[in-house]
């Protein structure tokens, strides 16, 4: 099953934008959303794709091919 599916049309774009190396407080800014969201979304996607650092988070994102 593709991980995708888990995630809410947001988490994608928060992942992707993290993906894509980003830090929180730019893809707050980007997505018109407080740091403490994306933070609460970071928390979520993780759990959906059983990632546990930022490395992981990242491998996911490219393995998905969200990140150009």
């Amino acid at each position: 099953m593709d991980d995708r599916g888990q995630l809410t049309e947001r988490q994608r774009k928060v992942l992707q934008l993290l993906g894509e190396g980003r830090v929180m407080k730019e893809v707050a800014a980007i997505l018109n959303m407080s740091t403490r969201t994306v933070a609460f979304d970071k928390y979520r996607i993780m759990g959906a794709l059983g990632a546990r650092t930022n490395a992981e988070l990242v491998r996911h994102a490219v393995r998905l091919r969200m990140v150009v």
